[in-house]
């Protein structure tokens, strides 16, 4: 996988307008074996896991490196390859990457969820995502797999009410990769019999979660907001066309501190979402449904509700 898929797959992605990818691996130890495969190519890596962040020094050798360096480089594109273990898929968000590789499966279904959850979110900037998942052939991981993915379409829509089922799948591929040799063939063929038997039962069943989740996705068309992140970036540089009593003065390009009536002290706000990302503890977005955000009804009083205004304070700069 290594040698052949992994190093024909990650140029095609890119050959594809996906400058970058994510490579999911089970254990640590694979994402050594995986980042020494490809240091001698020309793909820029940078790797996350349990240990932390770690980056490739000038010195060929790894050196540690916070979360939020991990996130800040892969973002601005000094790197081309993440490659992490599921320490990655808990909390790091990375819509600005289109393509995700599952190097290792694991035997829990709902895991690899969490990891496409990671790209597959509000924000991102590719039309179509890629998902590439390597298999060893004639293993019980592959079967159950392709029983998921031609049964239910696993990955590509809602599993609520087959959940039950997938999560009781680490325990039955398990007890069928670590049989005696003469009954694994047989426990293979069970496991992946039941599933299918448990996956229909459960489409027959009356109560269809997945229907009404698909269904409360459709949104009604919005119309078009009357100002932007950037028309709000503006509107911080003139505190003087704020509701009263607010006071506003800027740190650096692209921060600022922020005072309203009744708060003791400044807080820091941003109207730019990926610096905010990179510090979303020490931060705030100033966008609509910030709790620092005027409320509508003082916009409505106010010039700062009046796309007109905007226009003319566009314009002014």
């Amino acid at each position: 996988k290594a040698t052949r898929l992994l190093r024909d797959v990650l140029p095609g992605l890119r050959a594809a307008g996906y400058q970058q990818a994510i490579v999911f691996t089970q254990y640590t130890d694979t994402m050594d074996f995986l980042r020494g495969c490809l240091q001698n190519t020309d793909l820029r890596v940078l790797c996350y896991s349990g240990r932390g962040g770690e980056r490739l020094g000038l010195d060929k050798l790894w050196h540690p490196c916070s979360r939020d360096d991990v996130k800040r480089e892969f973002r601005k594109g000094a790197a081309d390859v993440l490659l992490c273990t599921d320490a990655a898929a808990e909390g790091l968000n990375f819509q600005f990457c289109g393509a995700l590789i599952n190097y290792d499966m694991p035997w829990n279904p709902m895991r690899v969820e969490q990891r496409i959850g990671r790209i597959d979110r509000l924000g991102q900037r590719h039309p179509v995502i890629r998902i590439v998942n390597l298999h060893y052939e004639d293993t019980i991981e592959t079967d159950v797999y392709r029983a998921l993915r031609e049964r239910i379409g696993l990955f590509s829509r809602f599993v609520g009410k087959l959940q039950p089922i997938l999560s009781s799948l680490p325990r039955g591929i398990q007890g069928a990769a670590l049989a005696k040799p003469g009954e694994r063939d047989r426990q293979r063929a069970d496991l992946v019999s039941r599933l299918e038997g448990d996956i229909r039962t459960a489409e027959d069943a009356g109560f269809d979660l997945d229907a009404i989740t698909e269904g409360d996705l459709i949104e009604p068309e919005r119309p078009a907001a009357p100002y932007g992140l950037h028309e709000l970036d503006l509107i911080l540089h003139r505190p003087d066309i704020l509701p009263p009593g607010i006071e506003v003065k800027p740190l650096g390009p692209k921060e600022y501190a922020y005072r309203a009536p009744g708060m003791a002290k400044p807080v820091r706000v941003t109207t730019d979402p990926d610096y905010f990302d990179d510090q979303p503890g020490s931060l705030e977005l100033w966008s609509p449904g910030s709790p620092l955000f005027p409320d509508a009804g003082e916009l409505a009083g106010g010039e700062i509700a009046i796309p007109g205004r905007l226009a003319s304070l566009l314009k002014a700069r």
